[in-house]
């Protein structure tokens, strides 16, 4: 790779014809500190070893980019191996390229033109770059890039800080707008709790089963009867019932200490339903947005939910890792690409809700399967410690969550929860006092004769 790299910086200071290498590296020398103030870290590197790499890299990215754009990648980079002999795709190397730790500062692209190239050209070229720029960012872009973007390409830091800026817009933020943290837990909370008094009584009623004690079926089977129907009940709401096991794995407690003593790590995620979940139950529809992530919306009276459209394919993950990376150390309020994701990835439980937004024209699926788009977003939730607040997307979420419980199918489930399930536990007392009484009856008639006794006459036919 750095044999490769070398050797397309000679091509491209070849066709410059003004400097030799050397000579371009020592006029670079004088932008040495600029350089390492765009990094957060110290580069622990000799000035005119880091310039070195700096004129090679910057010279191999602008190489690159020509021939990405001219679309000459397959055949130009044929030849390209890596330092075990292996060819190396085009889609690994702009892999490369994007990821945070790999930017270079834009303006070295400047200052390499302004020295090797006249005055009198210099505009023009550095128009040419910005166009090559944008071209790029559009043709890798996973989403719709803002329609109106006034700066040029070159007045940005970098090349991951130019497609940040061209896929995140501003939002205003609302001016009453709630909390997230709270309303998960809560919902959380009263979505694990729906399933609690149903559980003791199939735990008690499952023991009674296991001391193979024979019970009349006129005992039995209207029991049995019940658990069937409001088990029916309970699962025709799947996502309420199912949420339960969720919400506790993923939301507890900071001080919550593992096995082995230390704190465990928390991964959240954001409550919302499941797509499948939303149009089967809530019917909502989903719908494409033809613009960027400022065009989500939820439509309350129409059931719509609108999302953009977002292309994933090869390097689709690593785009959108790195820009997730980047807006976390850059931006410090709403972090609005981050909660983008975290929408992605709290409304796709299974692969049926991938399958689901394909089928809607909302996600173009360039991966092998829906499975993979599913692991795509939850890998990048299980990388997010916490959850983030984005205003704008906060209340949308709201309100999707708020016509969700406020649909028929869910009033009537929590209708039920409310005044049966809310009477398991005393049923189960009494129905374990009526079962052992029963027991006990049936066990002292085996042994007396009940009839003699209570003065019952048996009929013979």
């Amino acid at each position: 790779m750095e044999r490769y790299k070398l050797a397309a910086a000679s091509r491209l200071q070849k066709m410059f014809r003004t400097l030799e290498f050397k000579e371009l590296v020592d006029k670079l020398m004088e932008f040495e500190y600029t350089v390492r103030a765009c990094y957060h870290k110290y580069l622990d590197l000799e000035g005119n070893t880091l310039m070195w790499i700096m004129a090679i890299d910057g010279l191999f990215l602008f190489e690159f980019l020509h021939i990405f754009m001219s679309k000459q990648a397959t055949t130009e980079t044929a030849h390209l191996l890596d330092s075990s002999g292996r060819k190396i795709s085009p889609d690994g190397i702009l892999s490369d390229i994007m990821m945070l730790e790999n930017q270079i500062p834009f303006f070295l692209f400047s200052k390499i033109m302004s020295i090797q190239i006249s005055s009198d050209d210099l505009d023009d070229s550095e128009n040419l770059l910005s166009s090559i720029l944008m071209n790029f960012s559009q043709a890798i872009t996973p989403l719709n890039l803002k329609e109106d973007f006034p700066h040029k390409a070159l007045d940005h830091a970098h090349l991951l800080d130019l497609l940040y800026h061209l896929i995140v817009p501003k939002l205003e933020e609302p001016q009453e707008t709630s909390t997230g943290s709270p309303t998960n837990v809560n919902i959380a909370k009263k979505r694990a709790d729906s399933g609690n008094s149903r559980q003791i009584f199939v735990t008690l009623w499952n023991k009674l089963s296991n001391l193979n004690i024979r019970l009349p079926s006129k005992i039995t089977k209207p029991i049995k009867n019940v658990m069937g129907i409001f088990g029916k009940v309970s699962a025709s709401i799947p996502g309420l019932s199912s949420s339960a096991s969720k919400n506790k794995e993923n939301i507890k407690p900071e001080n919550a200490v593992s096995s082995d003593g230390q704190n465990p790590v928390q991964v959240e995620k954001i409550m919302i339903p499941a797509a499948s979940y939303l149009a089967n139950v809530a019917g909502v529809v989903f719908c494409p947005s033809s613009g960027d992530i400022s065009t989500i919306k939820f439509d309350e009276k129409e059931k719509k939910f609108y999302l953009p459209v977002i292309t994933l394919d090869v390097h689709s993950e690593v785009i959108i890792r790195n820009l997730v990376a980047y807006e976390a150390m850059t931006v410090s309020k709403s972090l609005v690409f981050s909660r983008y994701t975290e929408l992605m990835n709290g409304i796709m439980e299974t692969a049926d809700d991938a399958k689901l937004l394909r089928e809607k024209k909302i996600i173009i699926n360039k991966l092998k399967s829906d499975a993979d788009v599913l692991q795509l977003f939850n890998g990048i939730g299980k990388s997010n410690m916490r959850l983030t607040h984005a205003p704008y997307f906060d209340k949308t979420i709201e309100d999707v969550n708020k016509f969700f419980n406020n649909s028929p199918r869910v009033r009537a489930y929590r209708c039920v929860k409310k005044y049966v399930y809310g009477s398991w536990i005393i049923l189960t007392i009494l129905a374990t006092i009526v079962l052992f009484l029963l027991i006990g009856l049936q066990s002292f008639c085996s042994v007396y004769s009940c009839p003699r006794i209570f003065n019952i006459t048996t009929v013979q036919g």
